[in-house]
């Protein structure tokens, strides 16, 4: 039901995607943050935290489905991509707690969306540095996201065949916000805040070994769905438009980045799972939009919802 309501393209949508939000999280306002957060963002009120942390997945979600709907990463204008993405941001009960990868999330949508507005246009150079400086505001929050400088280069490289003025201003406007953190913590004399940063890049505490079996069973399905996504996309990848085809590499590259950053945050696969949800969502609305047999995908995101919710109270 929820997969035909949500391929509606009416902007009416938007406040179903903030009510699902506030539904799944309602749960986190009633009970305590888990043990398996290791580093958190907390403004001292576990109800404010949470409030803020629907209102950033809400946003999100709108945002991103807006931008794929701009640029017919989905066919069809539907709110897929953000049902998806609030699905993905609240199917563990680990996730449910403001952290540094949420917050960080804003500023990489943003800075994708420069990047993907740098297709066929010439007058690239305050997108470049937009895309670099967004992206270097997300690494300042969340340092393993410094890993999509690389993604913006090759995106370059891929979307403009760029002059090396080019490379320079996303490097410039990469280093503002590093360059401006550093520099005050170092004038006011606190370096702490700098090693701090360094060393809480490991956000969650996983261990597959201390998960029950519905929570296994869900963390399966999840990976199943993705795995079926990515497939399908590697088929169709080529149909349509060329803008569009060259669009989803990008999403494709994104997801591929995305999951490198376990090699900077200590095999946090939470986090990494947090900023995937990003191109992933993209991925798997174009699986359910695409699914010839609607009873299917209605049956299959039922399965993954209902899983879901008895895991909150398993």
């Amino acid at each position: 039901m929820l997969i035909k309501v949500f391929k509606s393209n009416q902007n009416l949508i938007n406040g179903l995607v903030i009510l699902l939000t506030i539904f799944l999280w309602l749960p986190s306002f009633f009970t305590p943050p888990e043990n398996s957060l290791i580093a958190m963002v907390s403004t001292g009120f576990n109800w404010l935290d949470i409030s803020i942390a629907i209102l950033l997945i809400a946003a999100q979600a709108i945002y991103l489905n807006s931008i794929v709907n701009e640029y017919k990463l989905v066919e069809n204008n539907t709110h897929l991509t953000s049902l998806i993405f609030v699905i993905f941001n609240s199917c563990f009960f680990s996730l449910f707690v403001l952290n540094q990868v949420v917050i960080a999330n804003s500023f990489v949508l943003l800075g994708v969306h420069q990047l993907l507005r740098l297709y066929d246009n010439k007058s690239s150079y305050s997108l470049s540095f937009n895309a670099g400086f967004l992206l270097s505001i997300a690494t300042v929050i969340y340092l393993p996201n410094a890993i999509f400088l690389c993604l913006l280069w090759i995106g370059l490289i891929y979307m403009i065949s760029p002059s090396w003025r080019d490379l320079v201003i996303t490097l410039l406007g990469f280093s503002v916000p590093v360059v401006y953190f550093i520099s005050y913590h170092f004038i006011v004399g606190d370096l702490a805040v700098l090693e701090l940063i360094t060393h809480n890049s490991t956000v969650f505490s996983f261990e597959w070994d201390h998960l029950s079996v519905l929570h296994k069973l869900l963390l399966s399905l999840v990976v199943g769905i993705l795995l079926m996504a990515f497939f399908r996309l590697s088929v169709t990848i080529n149909s349509g438009g060329l803008r569009r085809h060259k669009m989803l590499k990008m999403i494709v590259l994104m997801s591929v980045f995305s999951l490198g950053s376990l090699l900077f945050n200590g095999l946090d696969y939470l986090a990494t799972f947090v900023i995937l949800t990003i191109p992933s969502s993209i991925v798997v609305a174009n699986l359910f939009q695409h699914m010839k047999k609607k009873w299917l995908a209605e049956l299959l995101f039922t399965f993954l919802l209902g899983v879901m919710l008895l895991d909150y109270f398993s």
